[in-house]
This record gives C-alpha cells, sequence and structure tokens, in this order.
C-alpha cells in the first residue's frame, strides 16, 4: 500500500503528491494514515536507558562552570577585575606607571583593561571561563616568572609586588569556575593517603 510505503520513506515524489491528493478527499484512508503515522513513530522511536557513562563525557566535555558554594566566585572574580581595571586607568590614559616611558605605560594599561573585561565577562557569563583560560594561563605564567625575576634581582619587594595579587586570585578563580582543569590528574599522582575523599576532603582540604 502507498501509505505504507510513503511512511517508510519508500515512496516516489509522485507517488506521495498522489497520496497527498487522495487524503484531502477520503476520511478512512486518512484515519488509517493518521494511525499508521502514530504507530510508526512509536515503533522507531523508543526511551533509551540512561547510560552514566555517556552522561559523564557529555558533561566533562561540555565543561559546566562552578562557581563555588553560594556562589562565591562570581563576586570574587567581578571584584579582581574592578580593581585591575580602576588601576589600570591611568597608565592606559595618561601613559604614567612606574617611571616607564608613556608609551610602554600605555601598553601595560591596555593589557590591564583587557585582562579586566576578560574577568568581568567571565562573572557575567561563567560558562565561558574554560574558553579564556589559554590566554589567562599565559598571562599568569608570564606575571609570576617576572614576578620571582624582579625580586631576585632586587628590583622589586614583596610589598611592591602585591599589586598583581589581584591578576592572581582573577585567573585562580578563573580556573576553578572552568573545572580546575588538569587538578585530576595532579591529584591522581599523589599517594593515596594525600588524595582528597569523596566528599571533596582530605589532606588537601576541599576541593570545592
Amino acid at each position: 500500500m502507498l501509505i505504507s510505503a510513503a511512511l517508510d520513506g519508500e515512496a516516489t515524489t509522485t507517488e506521495e503528491a498522489a497520496i497527498d491528493d487522495h487524503l484531502v478527499d477520503c476520511d478512512a484512508c486518512r484515519r488509517f494514515h493518521d494511525g499508521a503515522a502514530v504507530l510508526n513513530r512509536q515503533v522507531r522511536l523508543r526511551p533509551r536507558p540512561a547510560d552514566r557513562v555517556l552522561v559523564a563525557r557529555v558533561m566533562a566535555a561540555a565543561r559546566p562552570a562552578r562557581l563555588g558554594r553560594g556562589g562565591w566566585m562570581r563576586p570574587v572574580l567581578a571584584w579582581c577585575a574592578i580593581v585591575i581595571g580602576v588601576r589600570s586607568f591611568t597608565p592606559l590614559v595618561f601613559g604614567d606607571t612606574d617611571g616607564a616611558t608613556a608609551h610602554l605605560a600605555r601598553h601595560l594599561g591596555a593589557s590591564g583593561v583587557a585582562l579586566a573585561i576578560g574577568l568581568l565577562y567571565a562573572a557575567w557569563r561563567p560558562h565561558r571561563a574554560y574558553g579564556l583560560l589559554p590566554f589567562v594561563g599565559a598571562l599568569f605564567g608570564a606575571t609570576l616568572i617576572a614576578t620571582v625575576v624582579d625580586m631576585v634581582d632586587g628590583n622589586a619587594t614583596v610589598i611592591a609586588e602585591s599589586t598583581h595579587l589581584a591578576e592572581l586570585i582573577g585567573i585562580l578563580v578563573v580556573w576553578m569556575i572552568a573545572g580546575s582543569p588538569g587538578w585530576d590528574a595532579v591529584v591522581s599522582r599523589l599517594p593515596h593517603r594525600h588524595r582528597p575523599d569523596r566528599h571533596g576532603t582530605g589532606a588537601l582540604g576541599p576541593t570545592s
């Protein structure tokens, strides 16, 4: 029967057109078509039992945002962004910072404002934090190396370098919101007694 063939996707274009024309005037065939379509859908579409492994893989790839207990990470990230932005305003606009040339000061100010905007965006749209990790990770590493070198060479003190605290905290919080990628690999290499337990506690303390 052409109706069955059409429901199975085996009818030609001409046959499907003929069926459509016939169903307009034939109540019996239309009832048969509607009933067969429902049965066909029920047979083809069946509920699939939950696959916990598949769900875990999808959720891990999606990198859902983790905001901490009470959502504390978002306001902390916004605070860091505001501090960085305010501190970068003078170098960017007036070209004045720590005796650097105006050209260099404006470049430093522009980098600081860009970081502040990125952190604010992550606080506003935390599910986007993972995409910022390459930028903030590179900045974290470069800032840390520069800080250590300056302190070793005597060009800066701990107090002077503490001005970078907002950047370091903000970058760390972005990493935490993004799900702390790489942390599980670090924990897996620890001796068993030092690993956080299933409740997130242990020698390393809470992990959430």
